[in-house]
């Protein structure tokens, strides 16, 4: 008895996609949330914000030195305890202010490419007013927020001019120097965005 003719397997999801690759829908998905959205103008005050980037990418530069850095440091205070029986004590302290200066560069990065986390479905699905309006509420709030981290970081340096770093010898103020620097740059960068949102408020950002 002979058999009926044979059907060949059903593809796997995507391997109808030319390369193999992920189907068109999903690729259309993904550009969809990743992409800048319909309405996305180009930023206003283009040299401000140019300037503004390169400050940004500035930060980068530096923080990802501290971090090649503070991996070497903590390498050599590995090999100091382990290997030669002579810890070198000042490397702890001196990580953990190359630490600060990562962490709040890396903020203020964050505030300029809005990469902070935040839950936004809901105001992105709002009409144009609303959003608007939580929008510029929102890089309002940012400014508020930074400006008391300046403040306050100011006030830190100020009253720990003459406390030094245990090991290093250097003052406290360094430590807290981070704090301004995280202030006044997120703040800038805050600032440009709410001036850049204030001239097409209904409008999106290319980064919204």
């Amino acid at each position: 008895m002979s058999a009926g003719p044979s059907h060949p397997p059903s593809p796997p999801p995507g391997a109808d996609a030319p390369g193999g690759g992920a189907p068109p829908r999903i690729v259309a998905d993904i550009h969809e949330l990743t992409g800048p959205k319909p309405d996305a103008i180009a930023p206003p005050f283009p040299a401000a914000d140019r300037w503004m980037g390169r400050i940004a990418s500035l930060c980068m530069v530096v923080a990802g030195v501290q971090m090649v850095v503070l991996v070497g440091f903590m390498g050599w205070l590995v090999f100091g305890r382990y290997v030669l029986n002579d810890t070198p004590t000042w490397v702890e302290q001196l990580s953990l202010l190359l630490i600060a200066y990562i962490t709040f560069l890396g903020a203020a990065i964050g505030v300029r490419d809005e990469s902070h986390l935040s839950i936004d479905f809901i105001r992105e699905a709002l009409p144009p007013v609303p959003r608007a309006i939580l929008r510029l509420l929102a890089d309002a709030m940012v400014i508020v927020f930074t400006a008391i981290m300046a403040w306050q970081g100011w006030k830190l340096v100020a009253t720990n001019l003459t406390r030094e770093i245990p090991m290093l010898g250097v003052s406290e103020s360094w430590r807290a120097a981070s704090l301004v620097a995280f202030g006044v740059l997120g703040a800038a960068f805050a600032i440009l965005r709410l001036a850049q949102r204030l001239r097409a408020p209904t409008r999106s950002l290319p980064w919204d």
